[in-house]
């Protein structure tokens, strides 16, 4: 058994497995207090859409690249902490922005929030910006299909393959074996 001191405050008697379990569950509960990503599951929203909580500061989006699945239903909720005001316009398949196909929220003053519903069919990477800051506040939006895994065919189950049945051997000469007609020889 291995001895560690730590720190120099008091000493951990722990074998080195488990010495690594505890260190690597004392990182995961720290890294969301130290401003890493949380573990935690989404939101539901109030018709079980899915909620994405995005930040709005001046000059970039937080988070900036988002992953959704394709015909799933999500609300980006919005929250602008910045002090300009800023929306979320979404280009749509053509990629190009300002055009029919875009998805776009209200402009949302600083210190206030905002929605945008989503339901996207098509898959795919797709640019988003703020009209305000359309060159240094943007982030891409990826849509993914989950891909369909057909189930296994069950194996055919073999067949035995049938014995043959033995049959007499023919002589060299090709007539058929002699048999004894001499009874056996009793003791």
């Amino acid at each position: 058994m291995r001895v560690l001191s730590v720190a120099g405050k008091f000493e951990l008697g722990m074998r080195p497995a488990a010495l690594l379990l505890a260190i690597a569950l004392s990182l995961l509960i720290a890294a969301p207090a130290c401003g890493g990503s949380s573990s935690a599951l989404p939101t539901p929203g109030p018709d079980g859409e899915t909620v994405i909580r995005i930040d709005m500061r001046d000059n970039f989006f937080s988070p900036s690249a988002l992953t959704i699945r394709a015909n799933q239903k999500y609300i980006l909720e919005l929250r602008n902490k910045g002090k300009e005001p800023h929306n979320l316009r979404i280009a749509g398949p053509d990629g190009q922005f300002d055009t029919e196909d875009d998805i776009v929220s209200d402009l949302i003053k600083g210190g206030k929030k905002g929605t945008l519903a989503l339901d996207l069919s098509v898959p795919g990477t797709f640019d988003f910006r703020s009209d305000s800051h359309a060159v240094e506040m943007t982030g891409t939006l990826t849509v993914w299909v989950m891909p369909v895994i057909p189930s296994p065919t069950p194996s055919p189950t073999p067949t035995p393959t049938p014995e043959p049945t033995p049959t007499p051997e023919a002589s060299p000469t090709g007539e058929a074996p002699a048999m004894s007609t001499v009874p056996p020889a009793s003791p």
